[in-house]
């Protein structure tokens, strides 16, 4: 069973903050035995509105994202409508609720008691609005920091007079790129592929892994075939074989398969078991295909090998580059959870996914020029000595 949305989200605060089960639950509002079968079980029913308000709360995350994970969770929504965009008009009056809603706020002022202390004012005559200009501008900033910069949200038409207000707006509640990040709300999430890395940086590990695996093809074709064959036992007059045109016999009575007109289907596959059968049982090995097969099979736990020392290399280039990204994001004294995940490329992948796992090309903020100094100082596997094959045989 999939892990909950709902319960992913809880997971990335818990992981990066350092905080139990337990207490998270108590904050929630929820049982421990709750959160646990939520895990173990998934979130079959939708919480309560006070627990997911609590858990936004708690994590720190949207409302809206909260419930839009335990929708899902419960079967309301689908993944198609949970990654579709909203549409304009509808996020549009969203924002404009949230601004009017902002200036119904108050800030309660405070008010000397008989002792000579202080305590809020319950006159509620008493309450003054809240600076709305300001509530927008940390609103803009929040929104800025969550999209990469302040360039990033005025992509859109960066030369008009809008942007331009919002630009010198922002650009006078923030000090610098660094300071932008303060007003972040989103996690930090780094999710790279080592090849995409390696690809981006033109770097030779993976042309250096496939002429090791060329050369170790030359060498298989290199060996020489066995030449003290005797004659085979099939004959072109065979009916199992004259019928069937994916099966030839050569001048040796030897069986030779190709695709063409194999169908693949059980009858086939049962014939070629057969065929192939009566050929191993029709005489022991010569000396000449003893020595071919072990020449073989030497040279495929070569390429076996192989596979195994990069996975080897690229599992530890990840893990170093991780740590340096890691410690180099924890310089900027980030107030939202951050995962950073570094991996190699799955065998097969979708149209896209490699660009997507790739670092982008210029850094546009400081968590990505953070990402960029870590990539650009962690030696990969190419400053290893010597060719891949050469390591290979100093470990074997």
């Amino acid at each position: 069973m999939a892990t909950s949305r709902l319960v992913e989200l809880i997971d990335h605060y818990r992981s990066a903050h350092g905080v139990s089960e337990a207490e998270v639950a108590r904050r929630i509002g929820v049982t421990r035995e709750n959160l646990r079968k939520w895990r173990t079980k998934g979130v079959r029913r939708l919480p309560d509105r006070a627990n997911l308000v609590a858990a936004a709360g708690v994590i720190g995350r949207p409302y809206r994202e909260v419930l839009s994970a335990a929708l899902f969770d419960t079967g309301y929504l689908t993944a198609e409508q949970t990654e579709q965009p909203r549409p304009y008009g509808e996020v549009l009056r969203d924002a404009i609720a949230v601004l009017t809603e902002a200036t119904h706020l108050t800030n309660q002022p405070m008010r000397q008691d008989g002792s000579g202390g202080w305590e809020p004012n319950p006159d509620p005559r008493a309450a003054l609005p809240i600076d709305w200009a300001e509530f927008v501008t940390l609103a803009l900033a929040g929104a800025a920091a969550n999209a990469g910069g302040i360039e990033a949200i005025l992509a859109g038409r960066p030369g008009s007079w809008e942007a331009e207000r919002v630009r010198q707006t922002l650009q006078s509640t923030v000090f610098d790129d660094k300071d932008l990040i303060r007003h972040r709300t989103e996690p930090v999430i780094v999710d790279l592929w080592v090849d995409s890395i390696l690809s981006t940086l033109g770097d030779p590990t993976d042309d250096e892994y496939a002429d090791a695996q060329v050369e170790l093809d030359g060498r298989a074709a290199a060996i020489p075939q066995p030449t003290d064959l005797p004659p085979g036992p099939f004959s072109p007059d065979d009916p199992r074989i004259a019928d069937e045109p994916w099966i030839e016999v050569d001048n040796n009575g030897y069986l030779v398969t190709g695709l063409a007109g194999w169908s693949g289907d059980d009858g086939d596959v049962a014939l070629l078991a057969e065929l192939w059968e009566e050929a191993r049982s029709y005489r022991e090995p010569t000396s000449g295909e003893i020595a071919y097969e072990q020449a073989m099979e030497s040279i495929s736990a070569l390429v076996d090998a192989l596979d195994q020392q990069r996975k080897r290399e690229y599992a530890e280039y990840a893990a170093q580059l991780t740590d340096a990204i890691e410690t180099r994001l924890a310089g900027l004294q980030l107030s939202v959870p951050v995962t950073v995940t570094i991996a190699a490329a799955p065998e097969t992948w979708e149209h896209g996914e490699f660009d997507k796992h790739a670092p982008p090309p210029y850094p546009r903020n400081a968590i990505e020029d953070a990402v960029e100094w870590a990539i650009t100082y962690t030696l990969t596997p190419a400053a290893l000595p010597g060719s891949p094959l050469e390591r290979l045989a100093q470990d074997r």
